[in-house]
């Protein structure tokens, strides 16, 4: 068997970069799932081709599900006069199947898309097309592509990824924090990225203090390589407010230590194309809020880690919530909680902590202000 990766849809119009690909005919965009498509050739006739293709999602709908996920967007390498290789979702085309996918240009500004490959002395091209004629039930596994059935199902239009207002990628939050009307998410994509706005900010978690009950956040202020999980707090409410600047996958920078860990996909059927992270309550925090409205890793409900989100492991005797603070906040003590105590009605068993972050052994005799648990604490 053949096996081609579900990103053998893709093409690109003017030159290596980032892309997206919608149908003419139903107006919908690829997406991937996950990993498992393939492509047969029958070993006695060349003409038959058995192909599976339902890693390959169809999206309609540009503000509601394709502007945010990383699934529609795939970067193209040109390669030749027709021939490309393609990266997304953690693939690379070439090295997984050895073979360059083809476009051809229509004239129309729409492209076909087909692949050729061998078996022995016989030898098959289709083109890939969206012409199934399957009602909006939206659940969007029903749309999956299939190879050439007519014409007119078989024309793309490739679109570059830009700032604009139909063609850019950004961040639909995952929660508001009630307590500042501030919005966050996460993210795991495998493309290295930057916010568009200043006041999008990306974050990695460098640290958990379980006995204060604090996910520690470090800022990345330069590039985010490919696959790097992170932490957004949003610019607002919308995708088209947190937009990011996409770079080639080559593109590095410096990131903080992370304890996030980011997830693909999130492709819960039956069969071979089942492709889920299974969440552990027990181990796992996920971006919430608090009781108070305050932006934590909470512990969840949910049965499986969301396609292109991040979670945050932890020991099995953690809190159920872990409060995000910025590194440097945890380390002067400013924690955000503004109660202060006085120091005899504080057990002598918690752990206390100078203003600088140092933590102390014992309860500190020296008169000052210190953190035990989270709370600032005068000793008098």
């Amino acid at each position: 068997m053949l096996m081609l990766s579900p990103l053998y849809a893709y093409a690109q119009l003017s030159g290596s970069g980032y892309y997206r690909v919608q149908n003419r005919y139903t107006e919908r965009y690829l997406s991937i799932v996950d990993t498992r498509a393939s492509y047969e050739i029958s070993a006695t006739a060349a003409g038959n081709v058995i192909a599976d293709l339902d890693a390959l999602y169809m999206l309609k709908g540009f503000e509601n599900k394709v502007a945010f996920n990383p699934a529609t967007i795939c970067y193209v390498q040109t390669i030749g006069a027709n021939s490309c290789n393609l990266e997304g979702q953690g693939l690379d085309f070439y090295e997984q199947t050895n073979l360059l996918l083809n476009y051809a240009d229509r004239g129309n500004g729409y492209y076909w898309l087909y692949g050729t490959a061998t078996k022995g002395t016989l030898s098959a091209t289709k083109y890939l097309a969206d012409d199934s004629g399957e009602e909006d039930y939206g659940y969007e596994k029903y749309f999956c592509p299939n190879l050439e059935t007519t014409k007119e199902g078989r024309e793309w239009k490739i679109y570059p990824v830009t700032q604009d207002n139909d063609r850019y990628f950004g961040i639909k939050p995952d929660v508001k924090a009630s307590a500042n009307n501030l919005y966050w998410s996460t993210l795991y994509a495998g493309f290295p990225f930057k916010a568009s706005a200043e006041t999008t900010k990306l974050y990695t978690v460098s640290d958990v203090d379980y006995t204060a009950g604090y996910a520690i956040v470090e800022e990345i202020t330069g590039i985010v390589p490919k696959q790097t999980p992170v932490l957004v707090l949003c610019s607002g409410s919308t995708p088209k407010e947190n937009k990011l600047t996409l770079y080639a996958p080559s593109a590095t920078g410096e990131v903080p230590d992370n304890r996030l860990v980011g997830n693909y996909y999130c492709n819960d059927v039956t069969g071979t194309h089942r492709n889920v992270t299974a969440y552990r309550p027990a181990n796992m925090r996920m971006l919430g809020v608090t009781a108070d409205g305050r932006p934590a890793f909470v512990k969840s409900n949910i049965s499986y880690i969301p396609a292109n989100k991040c979670y945050l492991p932890v020991y099995s005797s953690a809190p159920d919530e872990l409060l995000i603070i910025t590194a440097d906040d945890y380390k002067k003590g400013l924690s955000g909680i503004e109660d202060v105590r006085v120091a005899d009605k504080v057990n002598t068993q918690e752990i206390w902590y100078t203003l600088d972050g140092r933590r102390l052994q014992s309860k500190p005799t020296t008169k000052g202000l210190y953190i035990v648990n989270g709370k600032k604490v005068i000793v008098k």
